[in-house]
């Protein structure tokens, strides 16, 4: 009967989709340094097929629906997509970034929900430092 329990809660689980929600980056960044951006993953009803990200910085408190200097992108596809963990990508701080000021860092999303393939792009921002060195704690969108 217990066995019989945890399958029947487990089921949904082992089927289920992904869907990528949210940016993590480090909370100062050094110019010209290569960092680790992770994209923050959660469970999801549907497939989601992500197909490419952009990655861009800009001075807070940015503008809406932007993602000002571009810094990166990378193409996704069905390896990355519906992962259930979170995506680590790697990103390139430009050497021209000023030191001592605050940035926000963008990641714009490109994917395509369901059976029908709906088209989506969804915008995640985090504030960063720029500043000497590189930190190993995290700054989260959500």
């Amino acid at each position: 009967m217990r066995a019989a329990t945890v399958l029947a809660a487990a089921l949904p689980v082992l089927g289920a989709s992904a869907r990528l929600i949210g940016v993590k980056v480090p909370s100062t960044i050094a110019p010209g340094d290569t960092f680790t951006a992770i994209m923050i993953n959660e469970i999801y009803i549907q497939t989601v097929y992500d197909v490419a990200i952009a990655f861009g910085i800009d001075t807070p408190p940015g503008h809406e629906g932007y993602i000002g200097q571009v810094v990166g992108s990378q193409y996704l596809g069905p390896a990355l997509s519906n992962q259930g963990q979170n995506l680590n990508l790697t990103v390139t701080m430009p050497s021209s970034a000023q030191k001592g000021t605050d940035q926000v860092f963008y990641a714009a999303l490109y994917s395509l929900y369901g059976v029908s393939s709906g088209p989506t792009i969804s915008s995640f921002n985090v504030t960063t430092t720029i500043g000497e060195v590189t930190s190993d704690d995290y700054v989260s969108s959500l």
